[in-house]
């Protein structure tokens, strides 16, 4: 019966294998940040088409709210860089 239920089990098991808990992480950050990235993008269009509606103030507010949420990943890595961490587990490309 165990034979049975780990050969059933096996290919899932073979997936977790690539890697360790950081790599994993860093995968799972990745998709967070593109997720991040679309809806910054959507907040700033959507803020964009406030503003030709009539509606400033919120479309100011949504532009600002998704430049910093697109931002977020260079926003963090600059104040890593800032204060001396350097190592960080997901890598947005070269900061300077």
């Amino acid at each position: 019966m165990k034979i049975l239920l780990a050969k059933q089990f096996l290919p899932i098991l073979a997936q977790a294998g690539g890697g360790g808990l950081a790599q994993g992480a860093s995968k799972a950050l990745g998709i967070v940040m593109l997720f991040g990235f679309i809806f910054g993008t959507v907040c700033v269009v959507g803020g964009g088409f406030a503003i030709r509606r009539g509606d400033t103030d919120s479309g100011k507010l949504s532009i600002i709210g998704g430049l910093i949420i697109a931002g977020a990943p260079v926003i963090v890595k600059a104040l890593f860089t800032a204060f001396g961490i350097d190592s960080s587990t997901v890598e947005v490309g070269p900061f300077q």
